[in-house]
């Protein structure tokens, strides 16, 4: 009997096994970071920003500070992209599971 599929399922199993260590780590991180979001989530939503944004576009903050979250789209766009990736991270483990 031919086992040369074994190579392929042994191929599949290795890499399959890095990438759930690699994708845990990236998952750990995520999950670190995620108090971070929030509060920068907050500070979208609060005075501050508004307040900050003006005094960024009246030239107002020393051009030596990043500015680039005052704009109007760079937060909204960051939160647009984390619930689409949560929306995707549903899915992915609907399959995972239903396959167990």
């Amino acid at each position: 009997m031919d086992y040369n599929y074994l190579i392929k399922h042994t191929e599949t199993y290795e890499n399959y096994k890095e990438l759930l260590v690699k994708v845990n780590e990236i998952l750990d991180k995520l999950e670190n970071d995620r108090e971070d979001f929030d509060k920068l989530v907050e500070y979208y939503y609060s005075d501050q920003f508004q307040k900050d944004y003006d005094d960024s576009n009246e030239g107002k903050i020393d051009s030596s500070i990043n500015q680039g979250i005052l704009t109007e789209d760079a937060i909204y766009d960051l939160m647009g992209d984390d619930y689409y990736l949560a929306l995707r991270f549903l899915n992915l483990a609907n399959k995972m599971i239903q396959h167990q």
